[in-house]
């Protein structure tokens, strides 16, 4: 057993390291690879929201068509403001074709196509809408590829800090009935890692606002969490998908940058309409 838990957390070291290295090449590789692995990410992670809330197996085959689409697209145009718009505009045909699919679909009673809409649209904002944001703030906000590596490495050092004092010494539960293993001292030891990174962070980039998204990274990526396991509860399923060893699915390893994103859209804009 014990052989097994350490073959485990080995796994999940080297896949997580591996994710951490695409992260980082697609970021300082320029904004056209990096919105391309935000594409990537966001079709993944889409692809298993679907299969976790029991979509129609041949609406989700249509979803790979238009990101694959989207995709090669995007390898022949060079200004960054079409490539942002390709990535919004291969989402209505596919939401069109997918409301017509729904309409005709004789297996499916009203109440059924009902849900499988709410689904999709859900999953679109839910989503697809983080990833877009990623990828406007690091191509058109001023220092945008420095804040999106910051959030990202205050994002890793939340959920692994959080992890392994949590596992180490957590006793006290945040939320059994939804996230039985999450614990207030991890939540807390990762909260505080993460004030002590982003005092790190406003020395080297020479930026104030670290110390503010310092603490709004890791409540909301904690909400973020609790939010995806709530959805994986509701349908009885344990992870997201396989796709990635030791962390469960693209969705479980991706749930807090989902959550958080937005709310770092939202802070970089109130300071950009304020100051």
């Amino acid at each position: 057993m014990k052989k097994k838990k350490d073959l485990n957390f080995l796994i999940r070291i080297f896949t997580g390291l591996v994710y951490v290295i695409l992260i980082l090449f697609s970021i300082e590789k320029g904004e056209q690879t990096f919105r391309i692995m935000m594409m990537l990410l966001s079709f993944f992670c889409l692809f298993e929201f679907l299969l976790i809330l029991r979509t129609n197996i041949t609406l989700i085959k249509i979803t790979s068509l238009f990101f694959l689409f989207s995709i090669f697209m995007d390898l022949f145009i060079n200004k960054k403001e079409k490539g942002l718009i390709l990535y919004v505009i291969c989402f209505i045909p596919y939401s069109i074709i997918f409301f017509i699919i729904q309409l005709f679909y004789t297996k499916s009673s009203s109440k059924e196509k009902i849900v499988q809409i709410s689904h999709l649209i859900f999953g679109l904002v839910y989503i697809i809408m983080p990833f877009y944001l990623a990828s406007y703030i690091y191509a058109m906000i001023h220092h945008g590829k420095q804040l999106i590596l910051g959030v990202f490495i205050l994002i890793w050092t939340n959920d692994s800090l959080s992890y392994l004092i949590g596992k180490k010494w957590g006793k006290r539960k945040i939320a059994i009935s939804i996230s039985p293993k999450k614990s207030i001292e991890g939540v807390i030891g990762g909260l505080f890692s993460c004030l002590i990174l982003g005092f790190f962070l406003s020395k080297i980039w020479k930026e104030k606002y670290w110390f503010i998204l310092a603490i709004t990274v890791p409540i909301f990526s904690t909400i973020g969490d609790l939010v995806e396991s709530t959805i994986k509860r509701s349908c009885s399923v344990k992870d997201s998908g396989i796709l990635f060893p030791g962390h469960g699915g693209f969705l479980d390893r991706l749930d807090s940058f989902i959550f958080v994103i937005p709310i770092i859209a939202t802070v970089v804009a109130s300071m950009i309409y304020i100051f």
